[in-house]
């Protein structure tokens, strides 16, 4: 979906395939209120169509927020009990990251404290030590008494009061917690969706590249396009968790600026958010076709699984990727490199993979090029 502001209207508008027999991969824009004209939709969908329509800002929109607005719907009334359960448990798994990243949090203020007080225990503090303590029947541990001593450090070292300090942890755990844990050296981040759903990008390129060894020529060309898109993304994401792993190394330091640390936060996990939107139906599309690779059929499965995702690719916007190129060009050279190939590989009469078509293409271009 996208917002469109008309003066002082605010218009929400619907971007979907468009399966009238266009070219493929074409979308088409349709007002928001206009869906339920569209097609018969059962009470889950009408729930999140009404939800949207309640939105007044294009930050309720966000991918963050709409996930939201779907898990609720999917866990009250996805008509599949097992999409319910799956939603319920994504729910609870939000909960538990949460508590895990506010643990993290106090470890890094703990190590930062350590640090500056010369306390060797709490310089290497971590988040698997802090759970040990905690959940340690024999230990005396006060994990009470420790976050009081880490906002006392943290108060003197930004200037603010004990008071603010208290009252902005939580916001601050709120905005970290789908981007992961803040890991301490030798720790590897974890927890977080919008962190699962990176890894989960990685893997899919991992296995799309391994497929490519084998796959045919043809076929490789679409998975080449489908693999520099997945780089853009993934880079893209990992250049915003390196700022963010600076951001943490330092946290004390973000109480000082609150308001800008706010600010930042939120334009690190909108980039991530829609950097990754779109890639998990594709993922899905991937993973349900190689499953069946080895069965009657399954490898032209697979093949038809990767023209889908070639053909709705989330490509990220030139000025998003380079915000110091007033050139770009990067999208562009991907929609003329995806249309190219589609147009190659398709019979133009049936919309079928025309292997004949796709040779008699690509002698021709080879005695032109001759």
């Amino acid at each position: 979906m996208r917002e469109y502001i008309n003066g002082d209207d605010r218009v929400l508008e619907a971007v979907i395939p468009n399966y009238s027999g266009a070219r493929r991969g074409e979308m088409t824009v349709v007002n928001w209120n206009q869906l339920d004209e569209l097609a018969t939709f059962g009470d889950r969908d009408l729930r999140i169509i009404e939800e949207v329509g309640k939105t007044s800002t294009a930050k309720q929109i966000d991918p963050i927020e709409i996930r939201t607005i779907c898990m609720r719907a999917d866990a009250d009334l996805h008509p599949d009990q097992y999409r319910r359960n799956q939603a319920r448990l994504a729910r609870t798994q939000d909960n538990e990251d949460q508590e895990t990243v506010r643990l993290s949090c106090i470890a890094q203020l703990t190590r930062e404290c350590g640090i500056d007080r010369g306390d060797v225990f709490m310089a290497n503090a971590n988040t698997k030590t802090l759970v040990d303590l905690i959940t340690n029947k024999k230990s005396e541990f006060d994990i009470e008494l420790l976050v009081e001593r880490i906002m006392v450090f943290a108060a003197e070292r930004s200037g603010r009061s004990l008071d603010e300090i208290r009252d902005w942890l939580e916001p601050l755990v709120s905005m970290i917690a789908p981007l992961g844990t803040v890991a301490a050296a030798g720790e590897q981040r974890g927890n977080g969706h919008l962190f699962a759903a990176h890894i989960r990008l990685i893997e899919f390129r991992k296995a799309l590249s391994r497929f490519k060894v084998y796959a045919r020529d043809e076929v490789g060309q679409s998975i080449g396009l489908v693999l520099q898109v997945t780089d853009q993304s993934i880079e893209f994401i990992n250049e915003r968790l390196e700022q963010l792993d600076r951001m943490l190394g330092k946290f004390a330091d973000m109480f000082e600026g609150y308001d800008d640390s706010i600010l930042k936060l939120e334009k690190l996990r909108r980039d991530i958010a829609f950097a990754l939107d779109g890639w998990e139906e594709l993922i899905v599309a991937w993973e349900e076709a190689e499953e069946g690779m080895d069965m009657a059929g399954g490898e032209q499965a697979v093949e038809r699984a990767i023209y889908h995702i070639m053909n709705f690719l989330p490509v990220i916007p030139d000025k998003e990727l380079y915000p110091d190129d007033t050139i770009g060009g990067t999208g562009v050279d991907v929609e003329r490199a995806r249309q190219s190939l589609v147009h190659e590989m398709h019979s133009w009469s049936t919309n079928a993979v025309d292997h004949e078509l796709q040779a008699r293409i690509k002698e021709a271009k080879e005695r032109d090029g001759a």
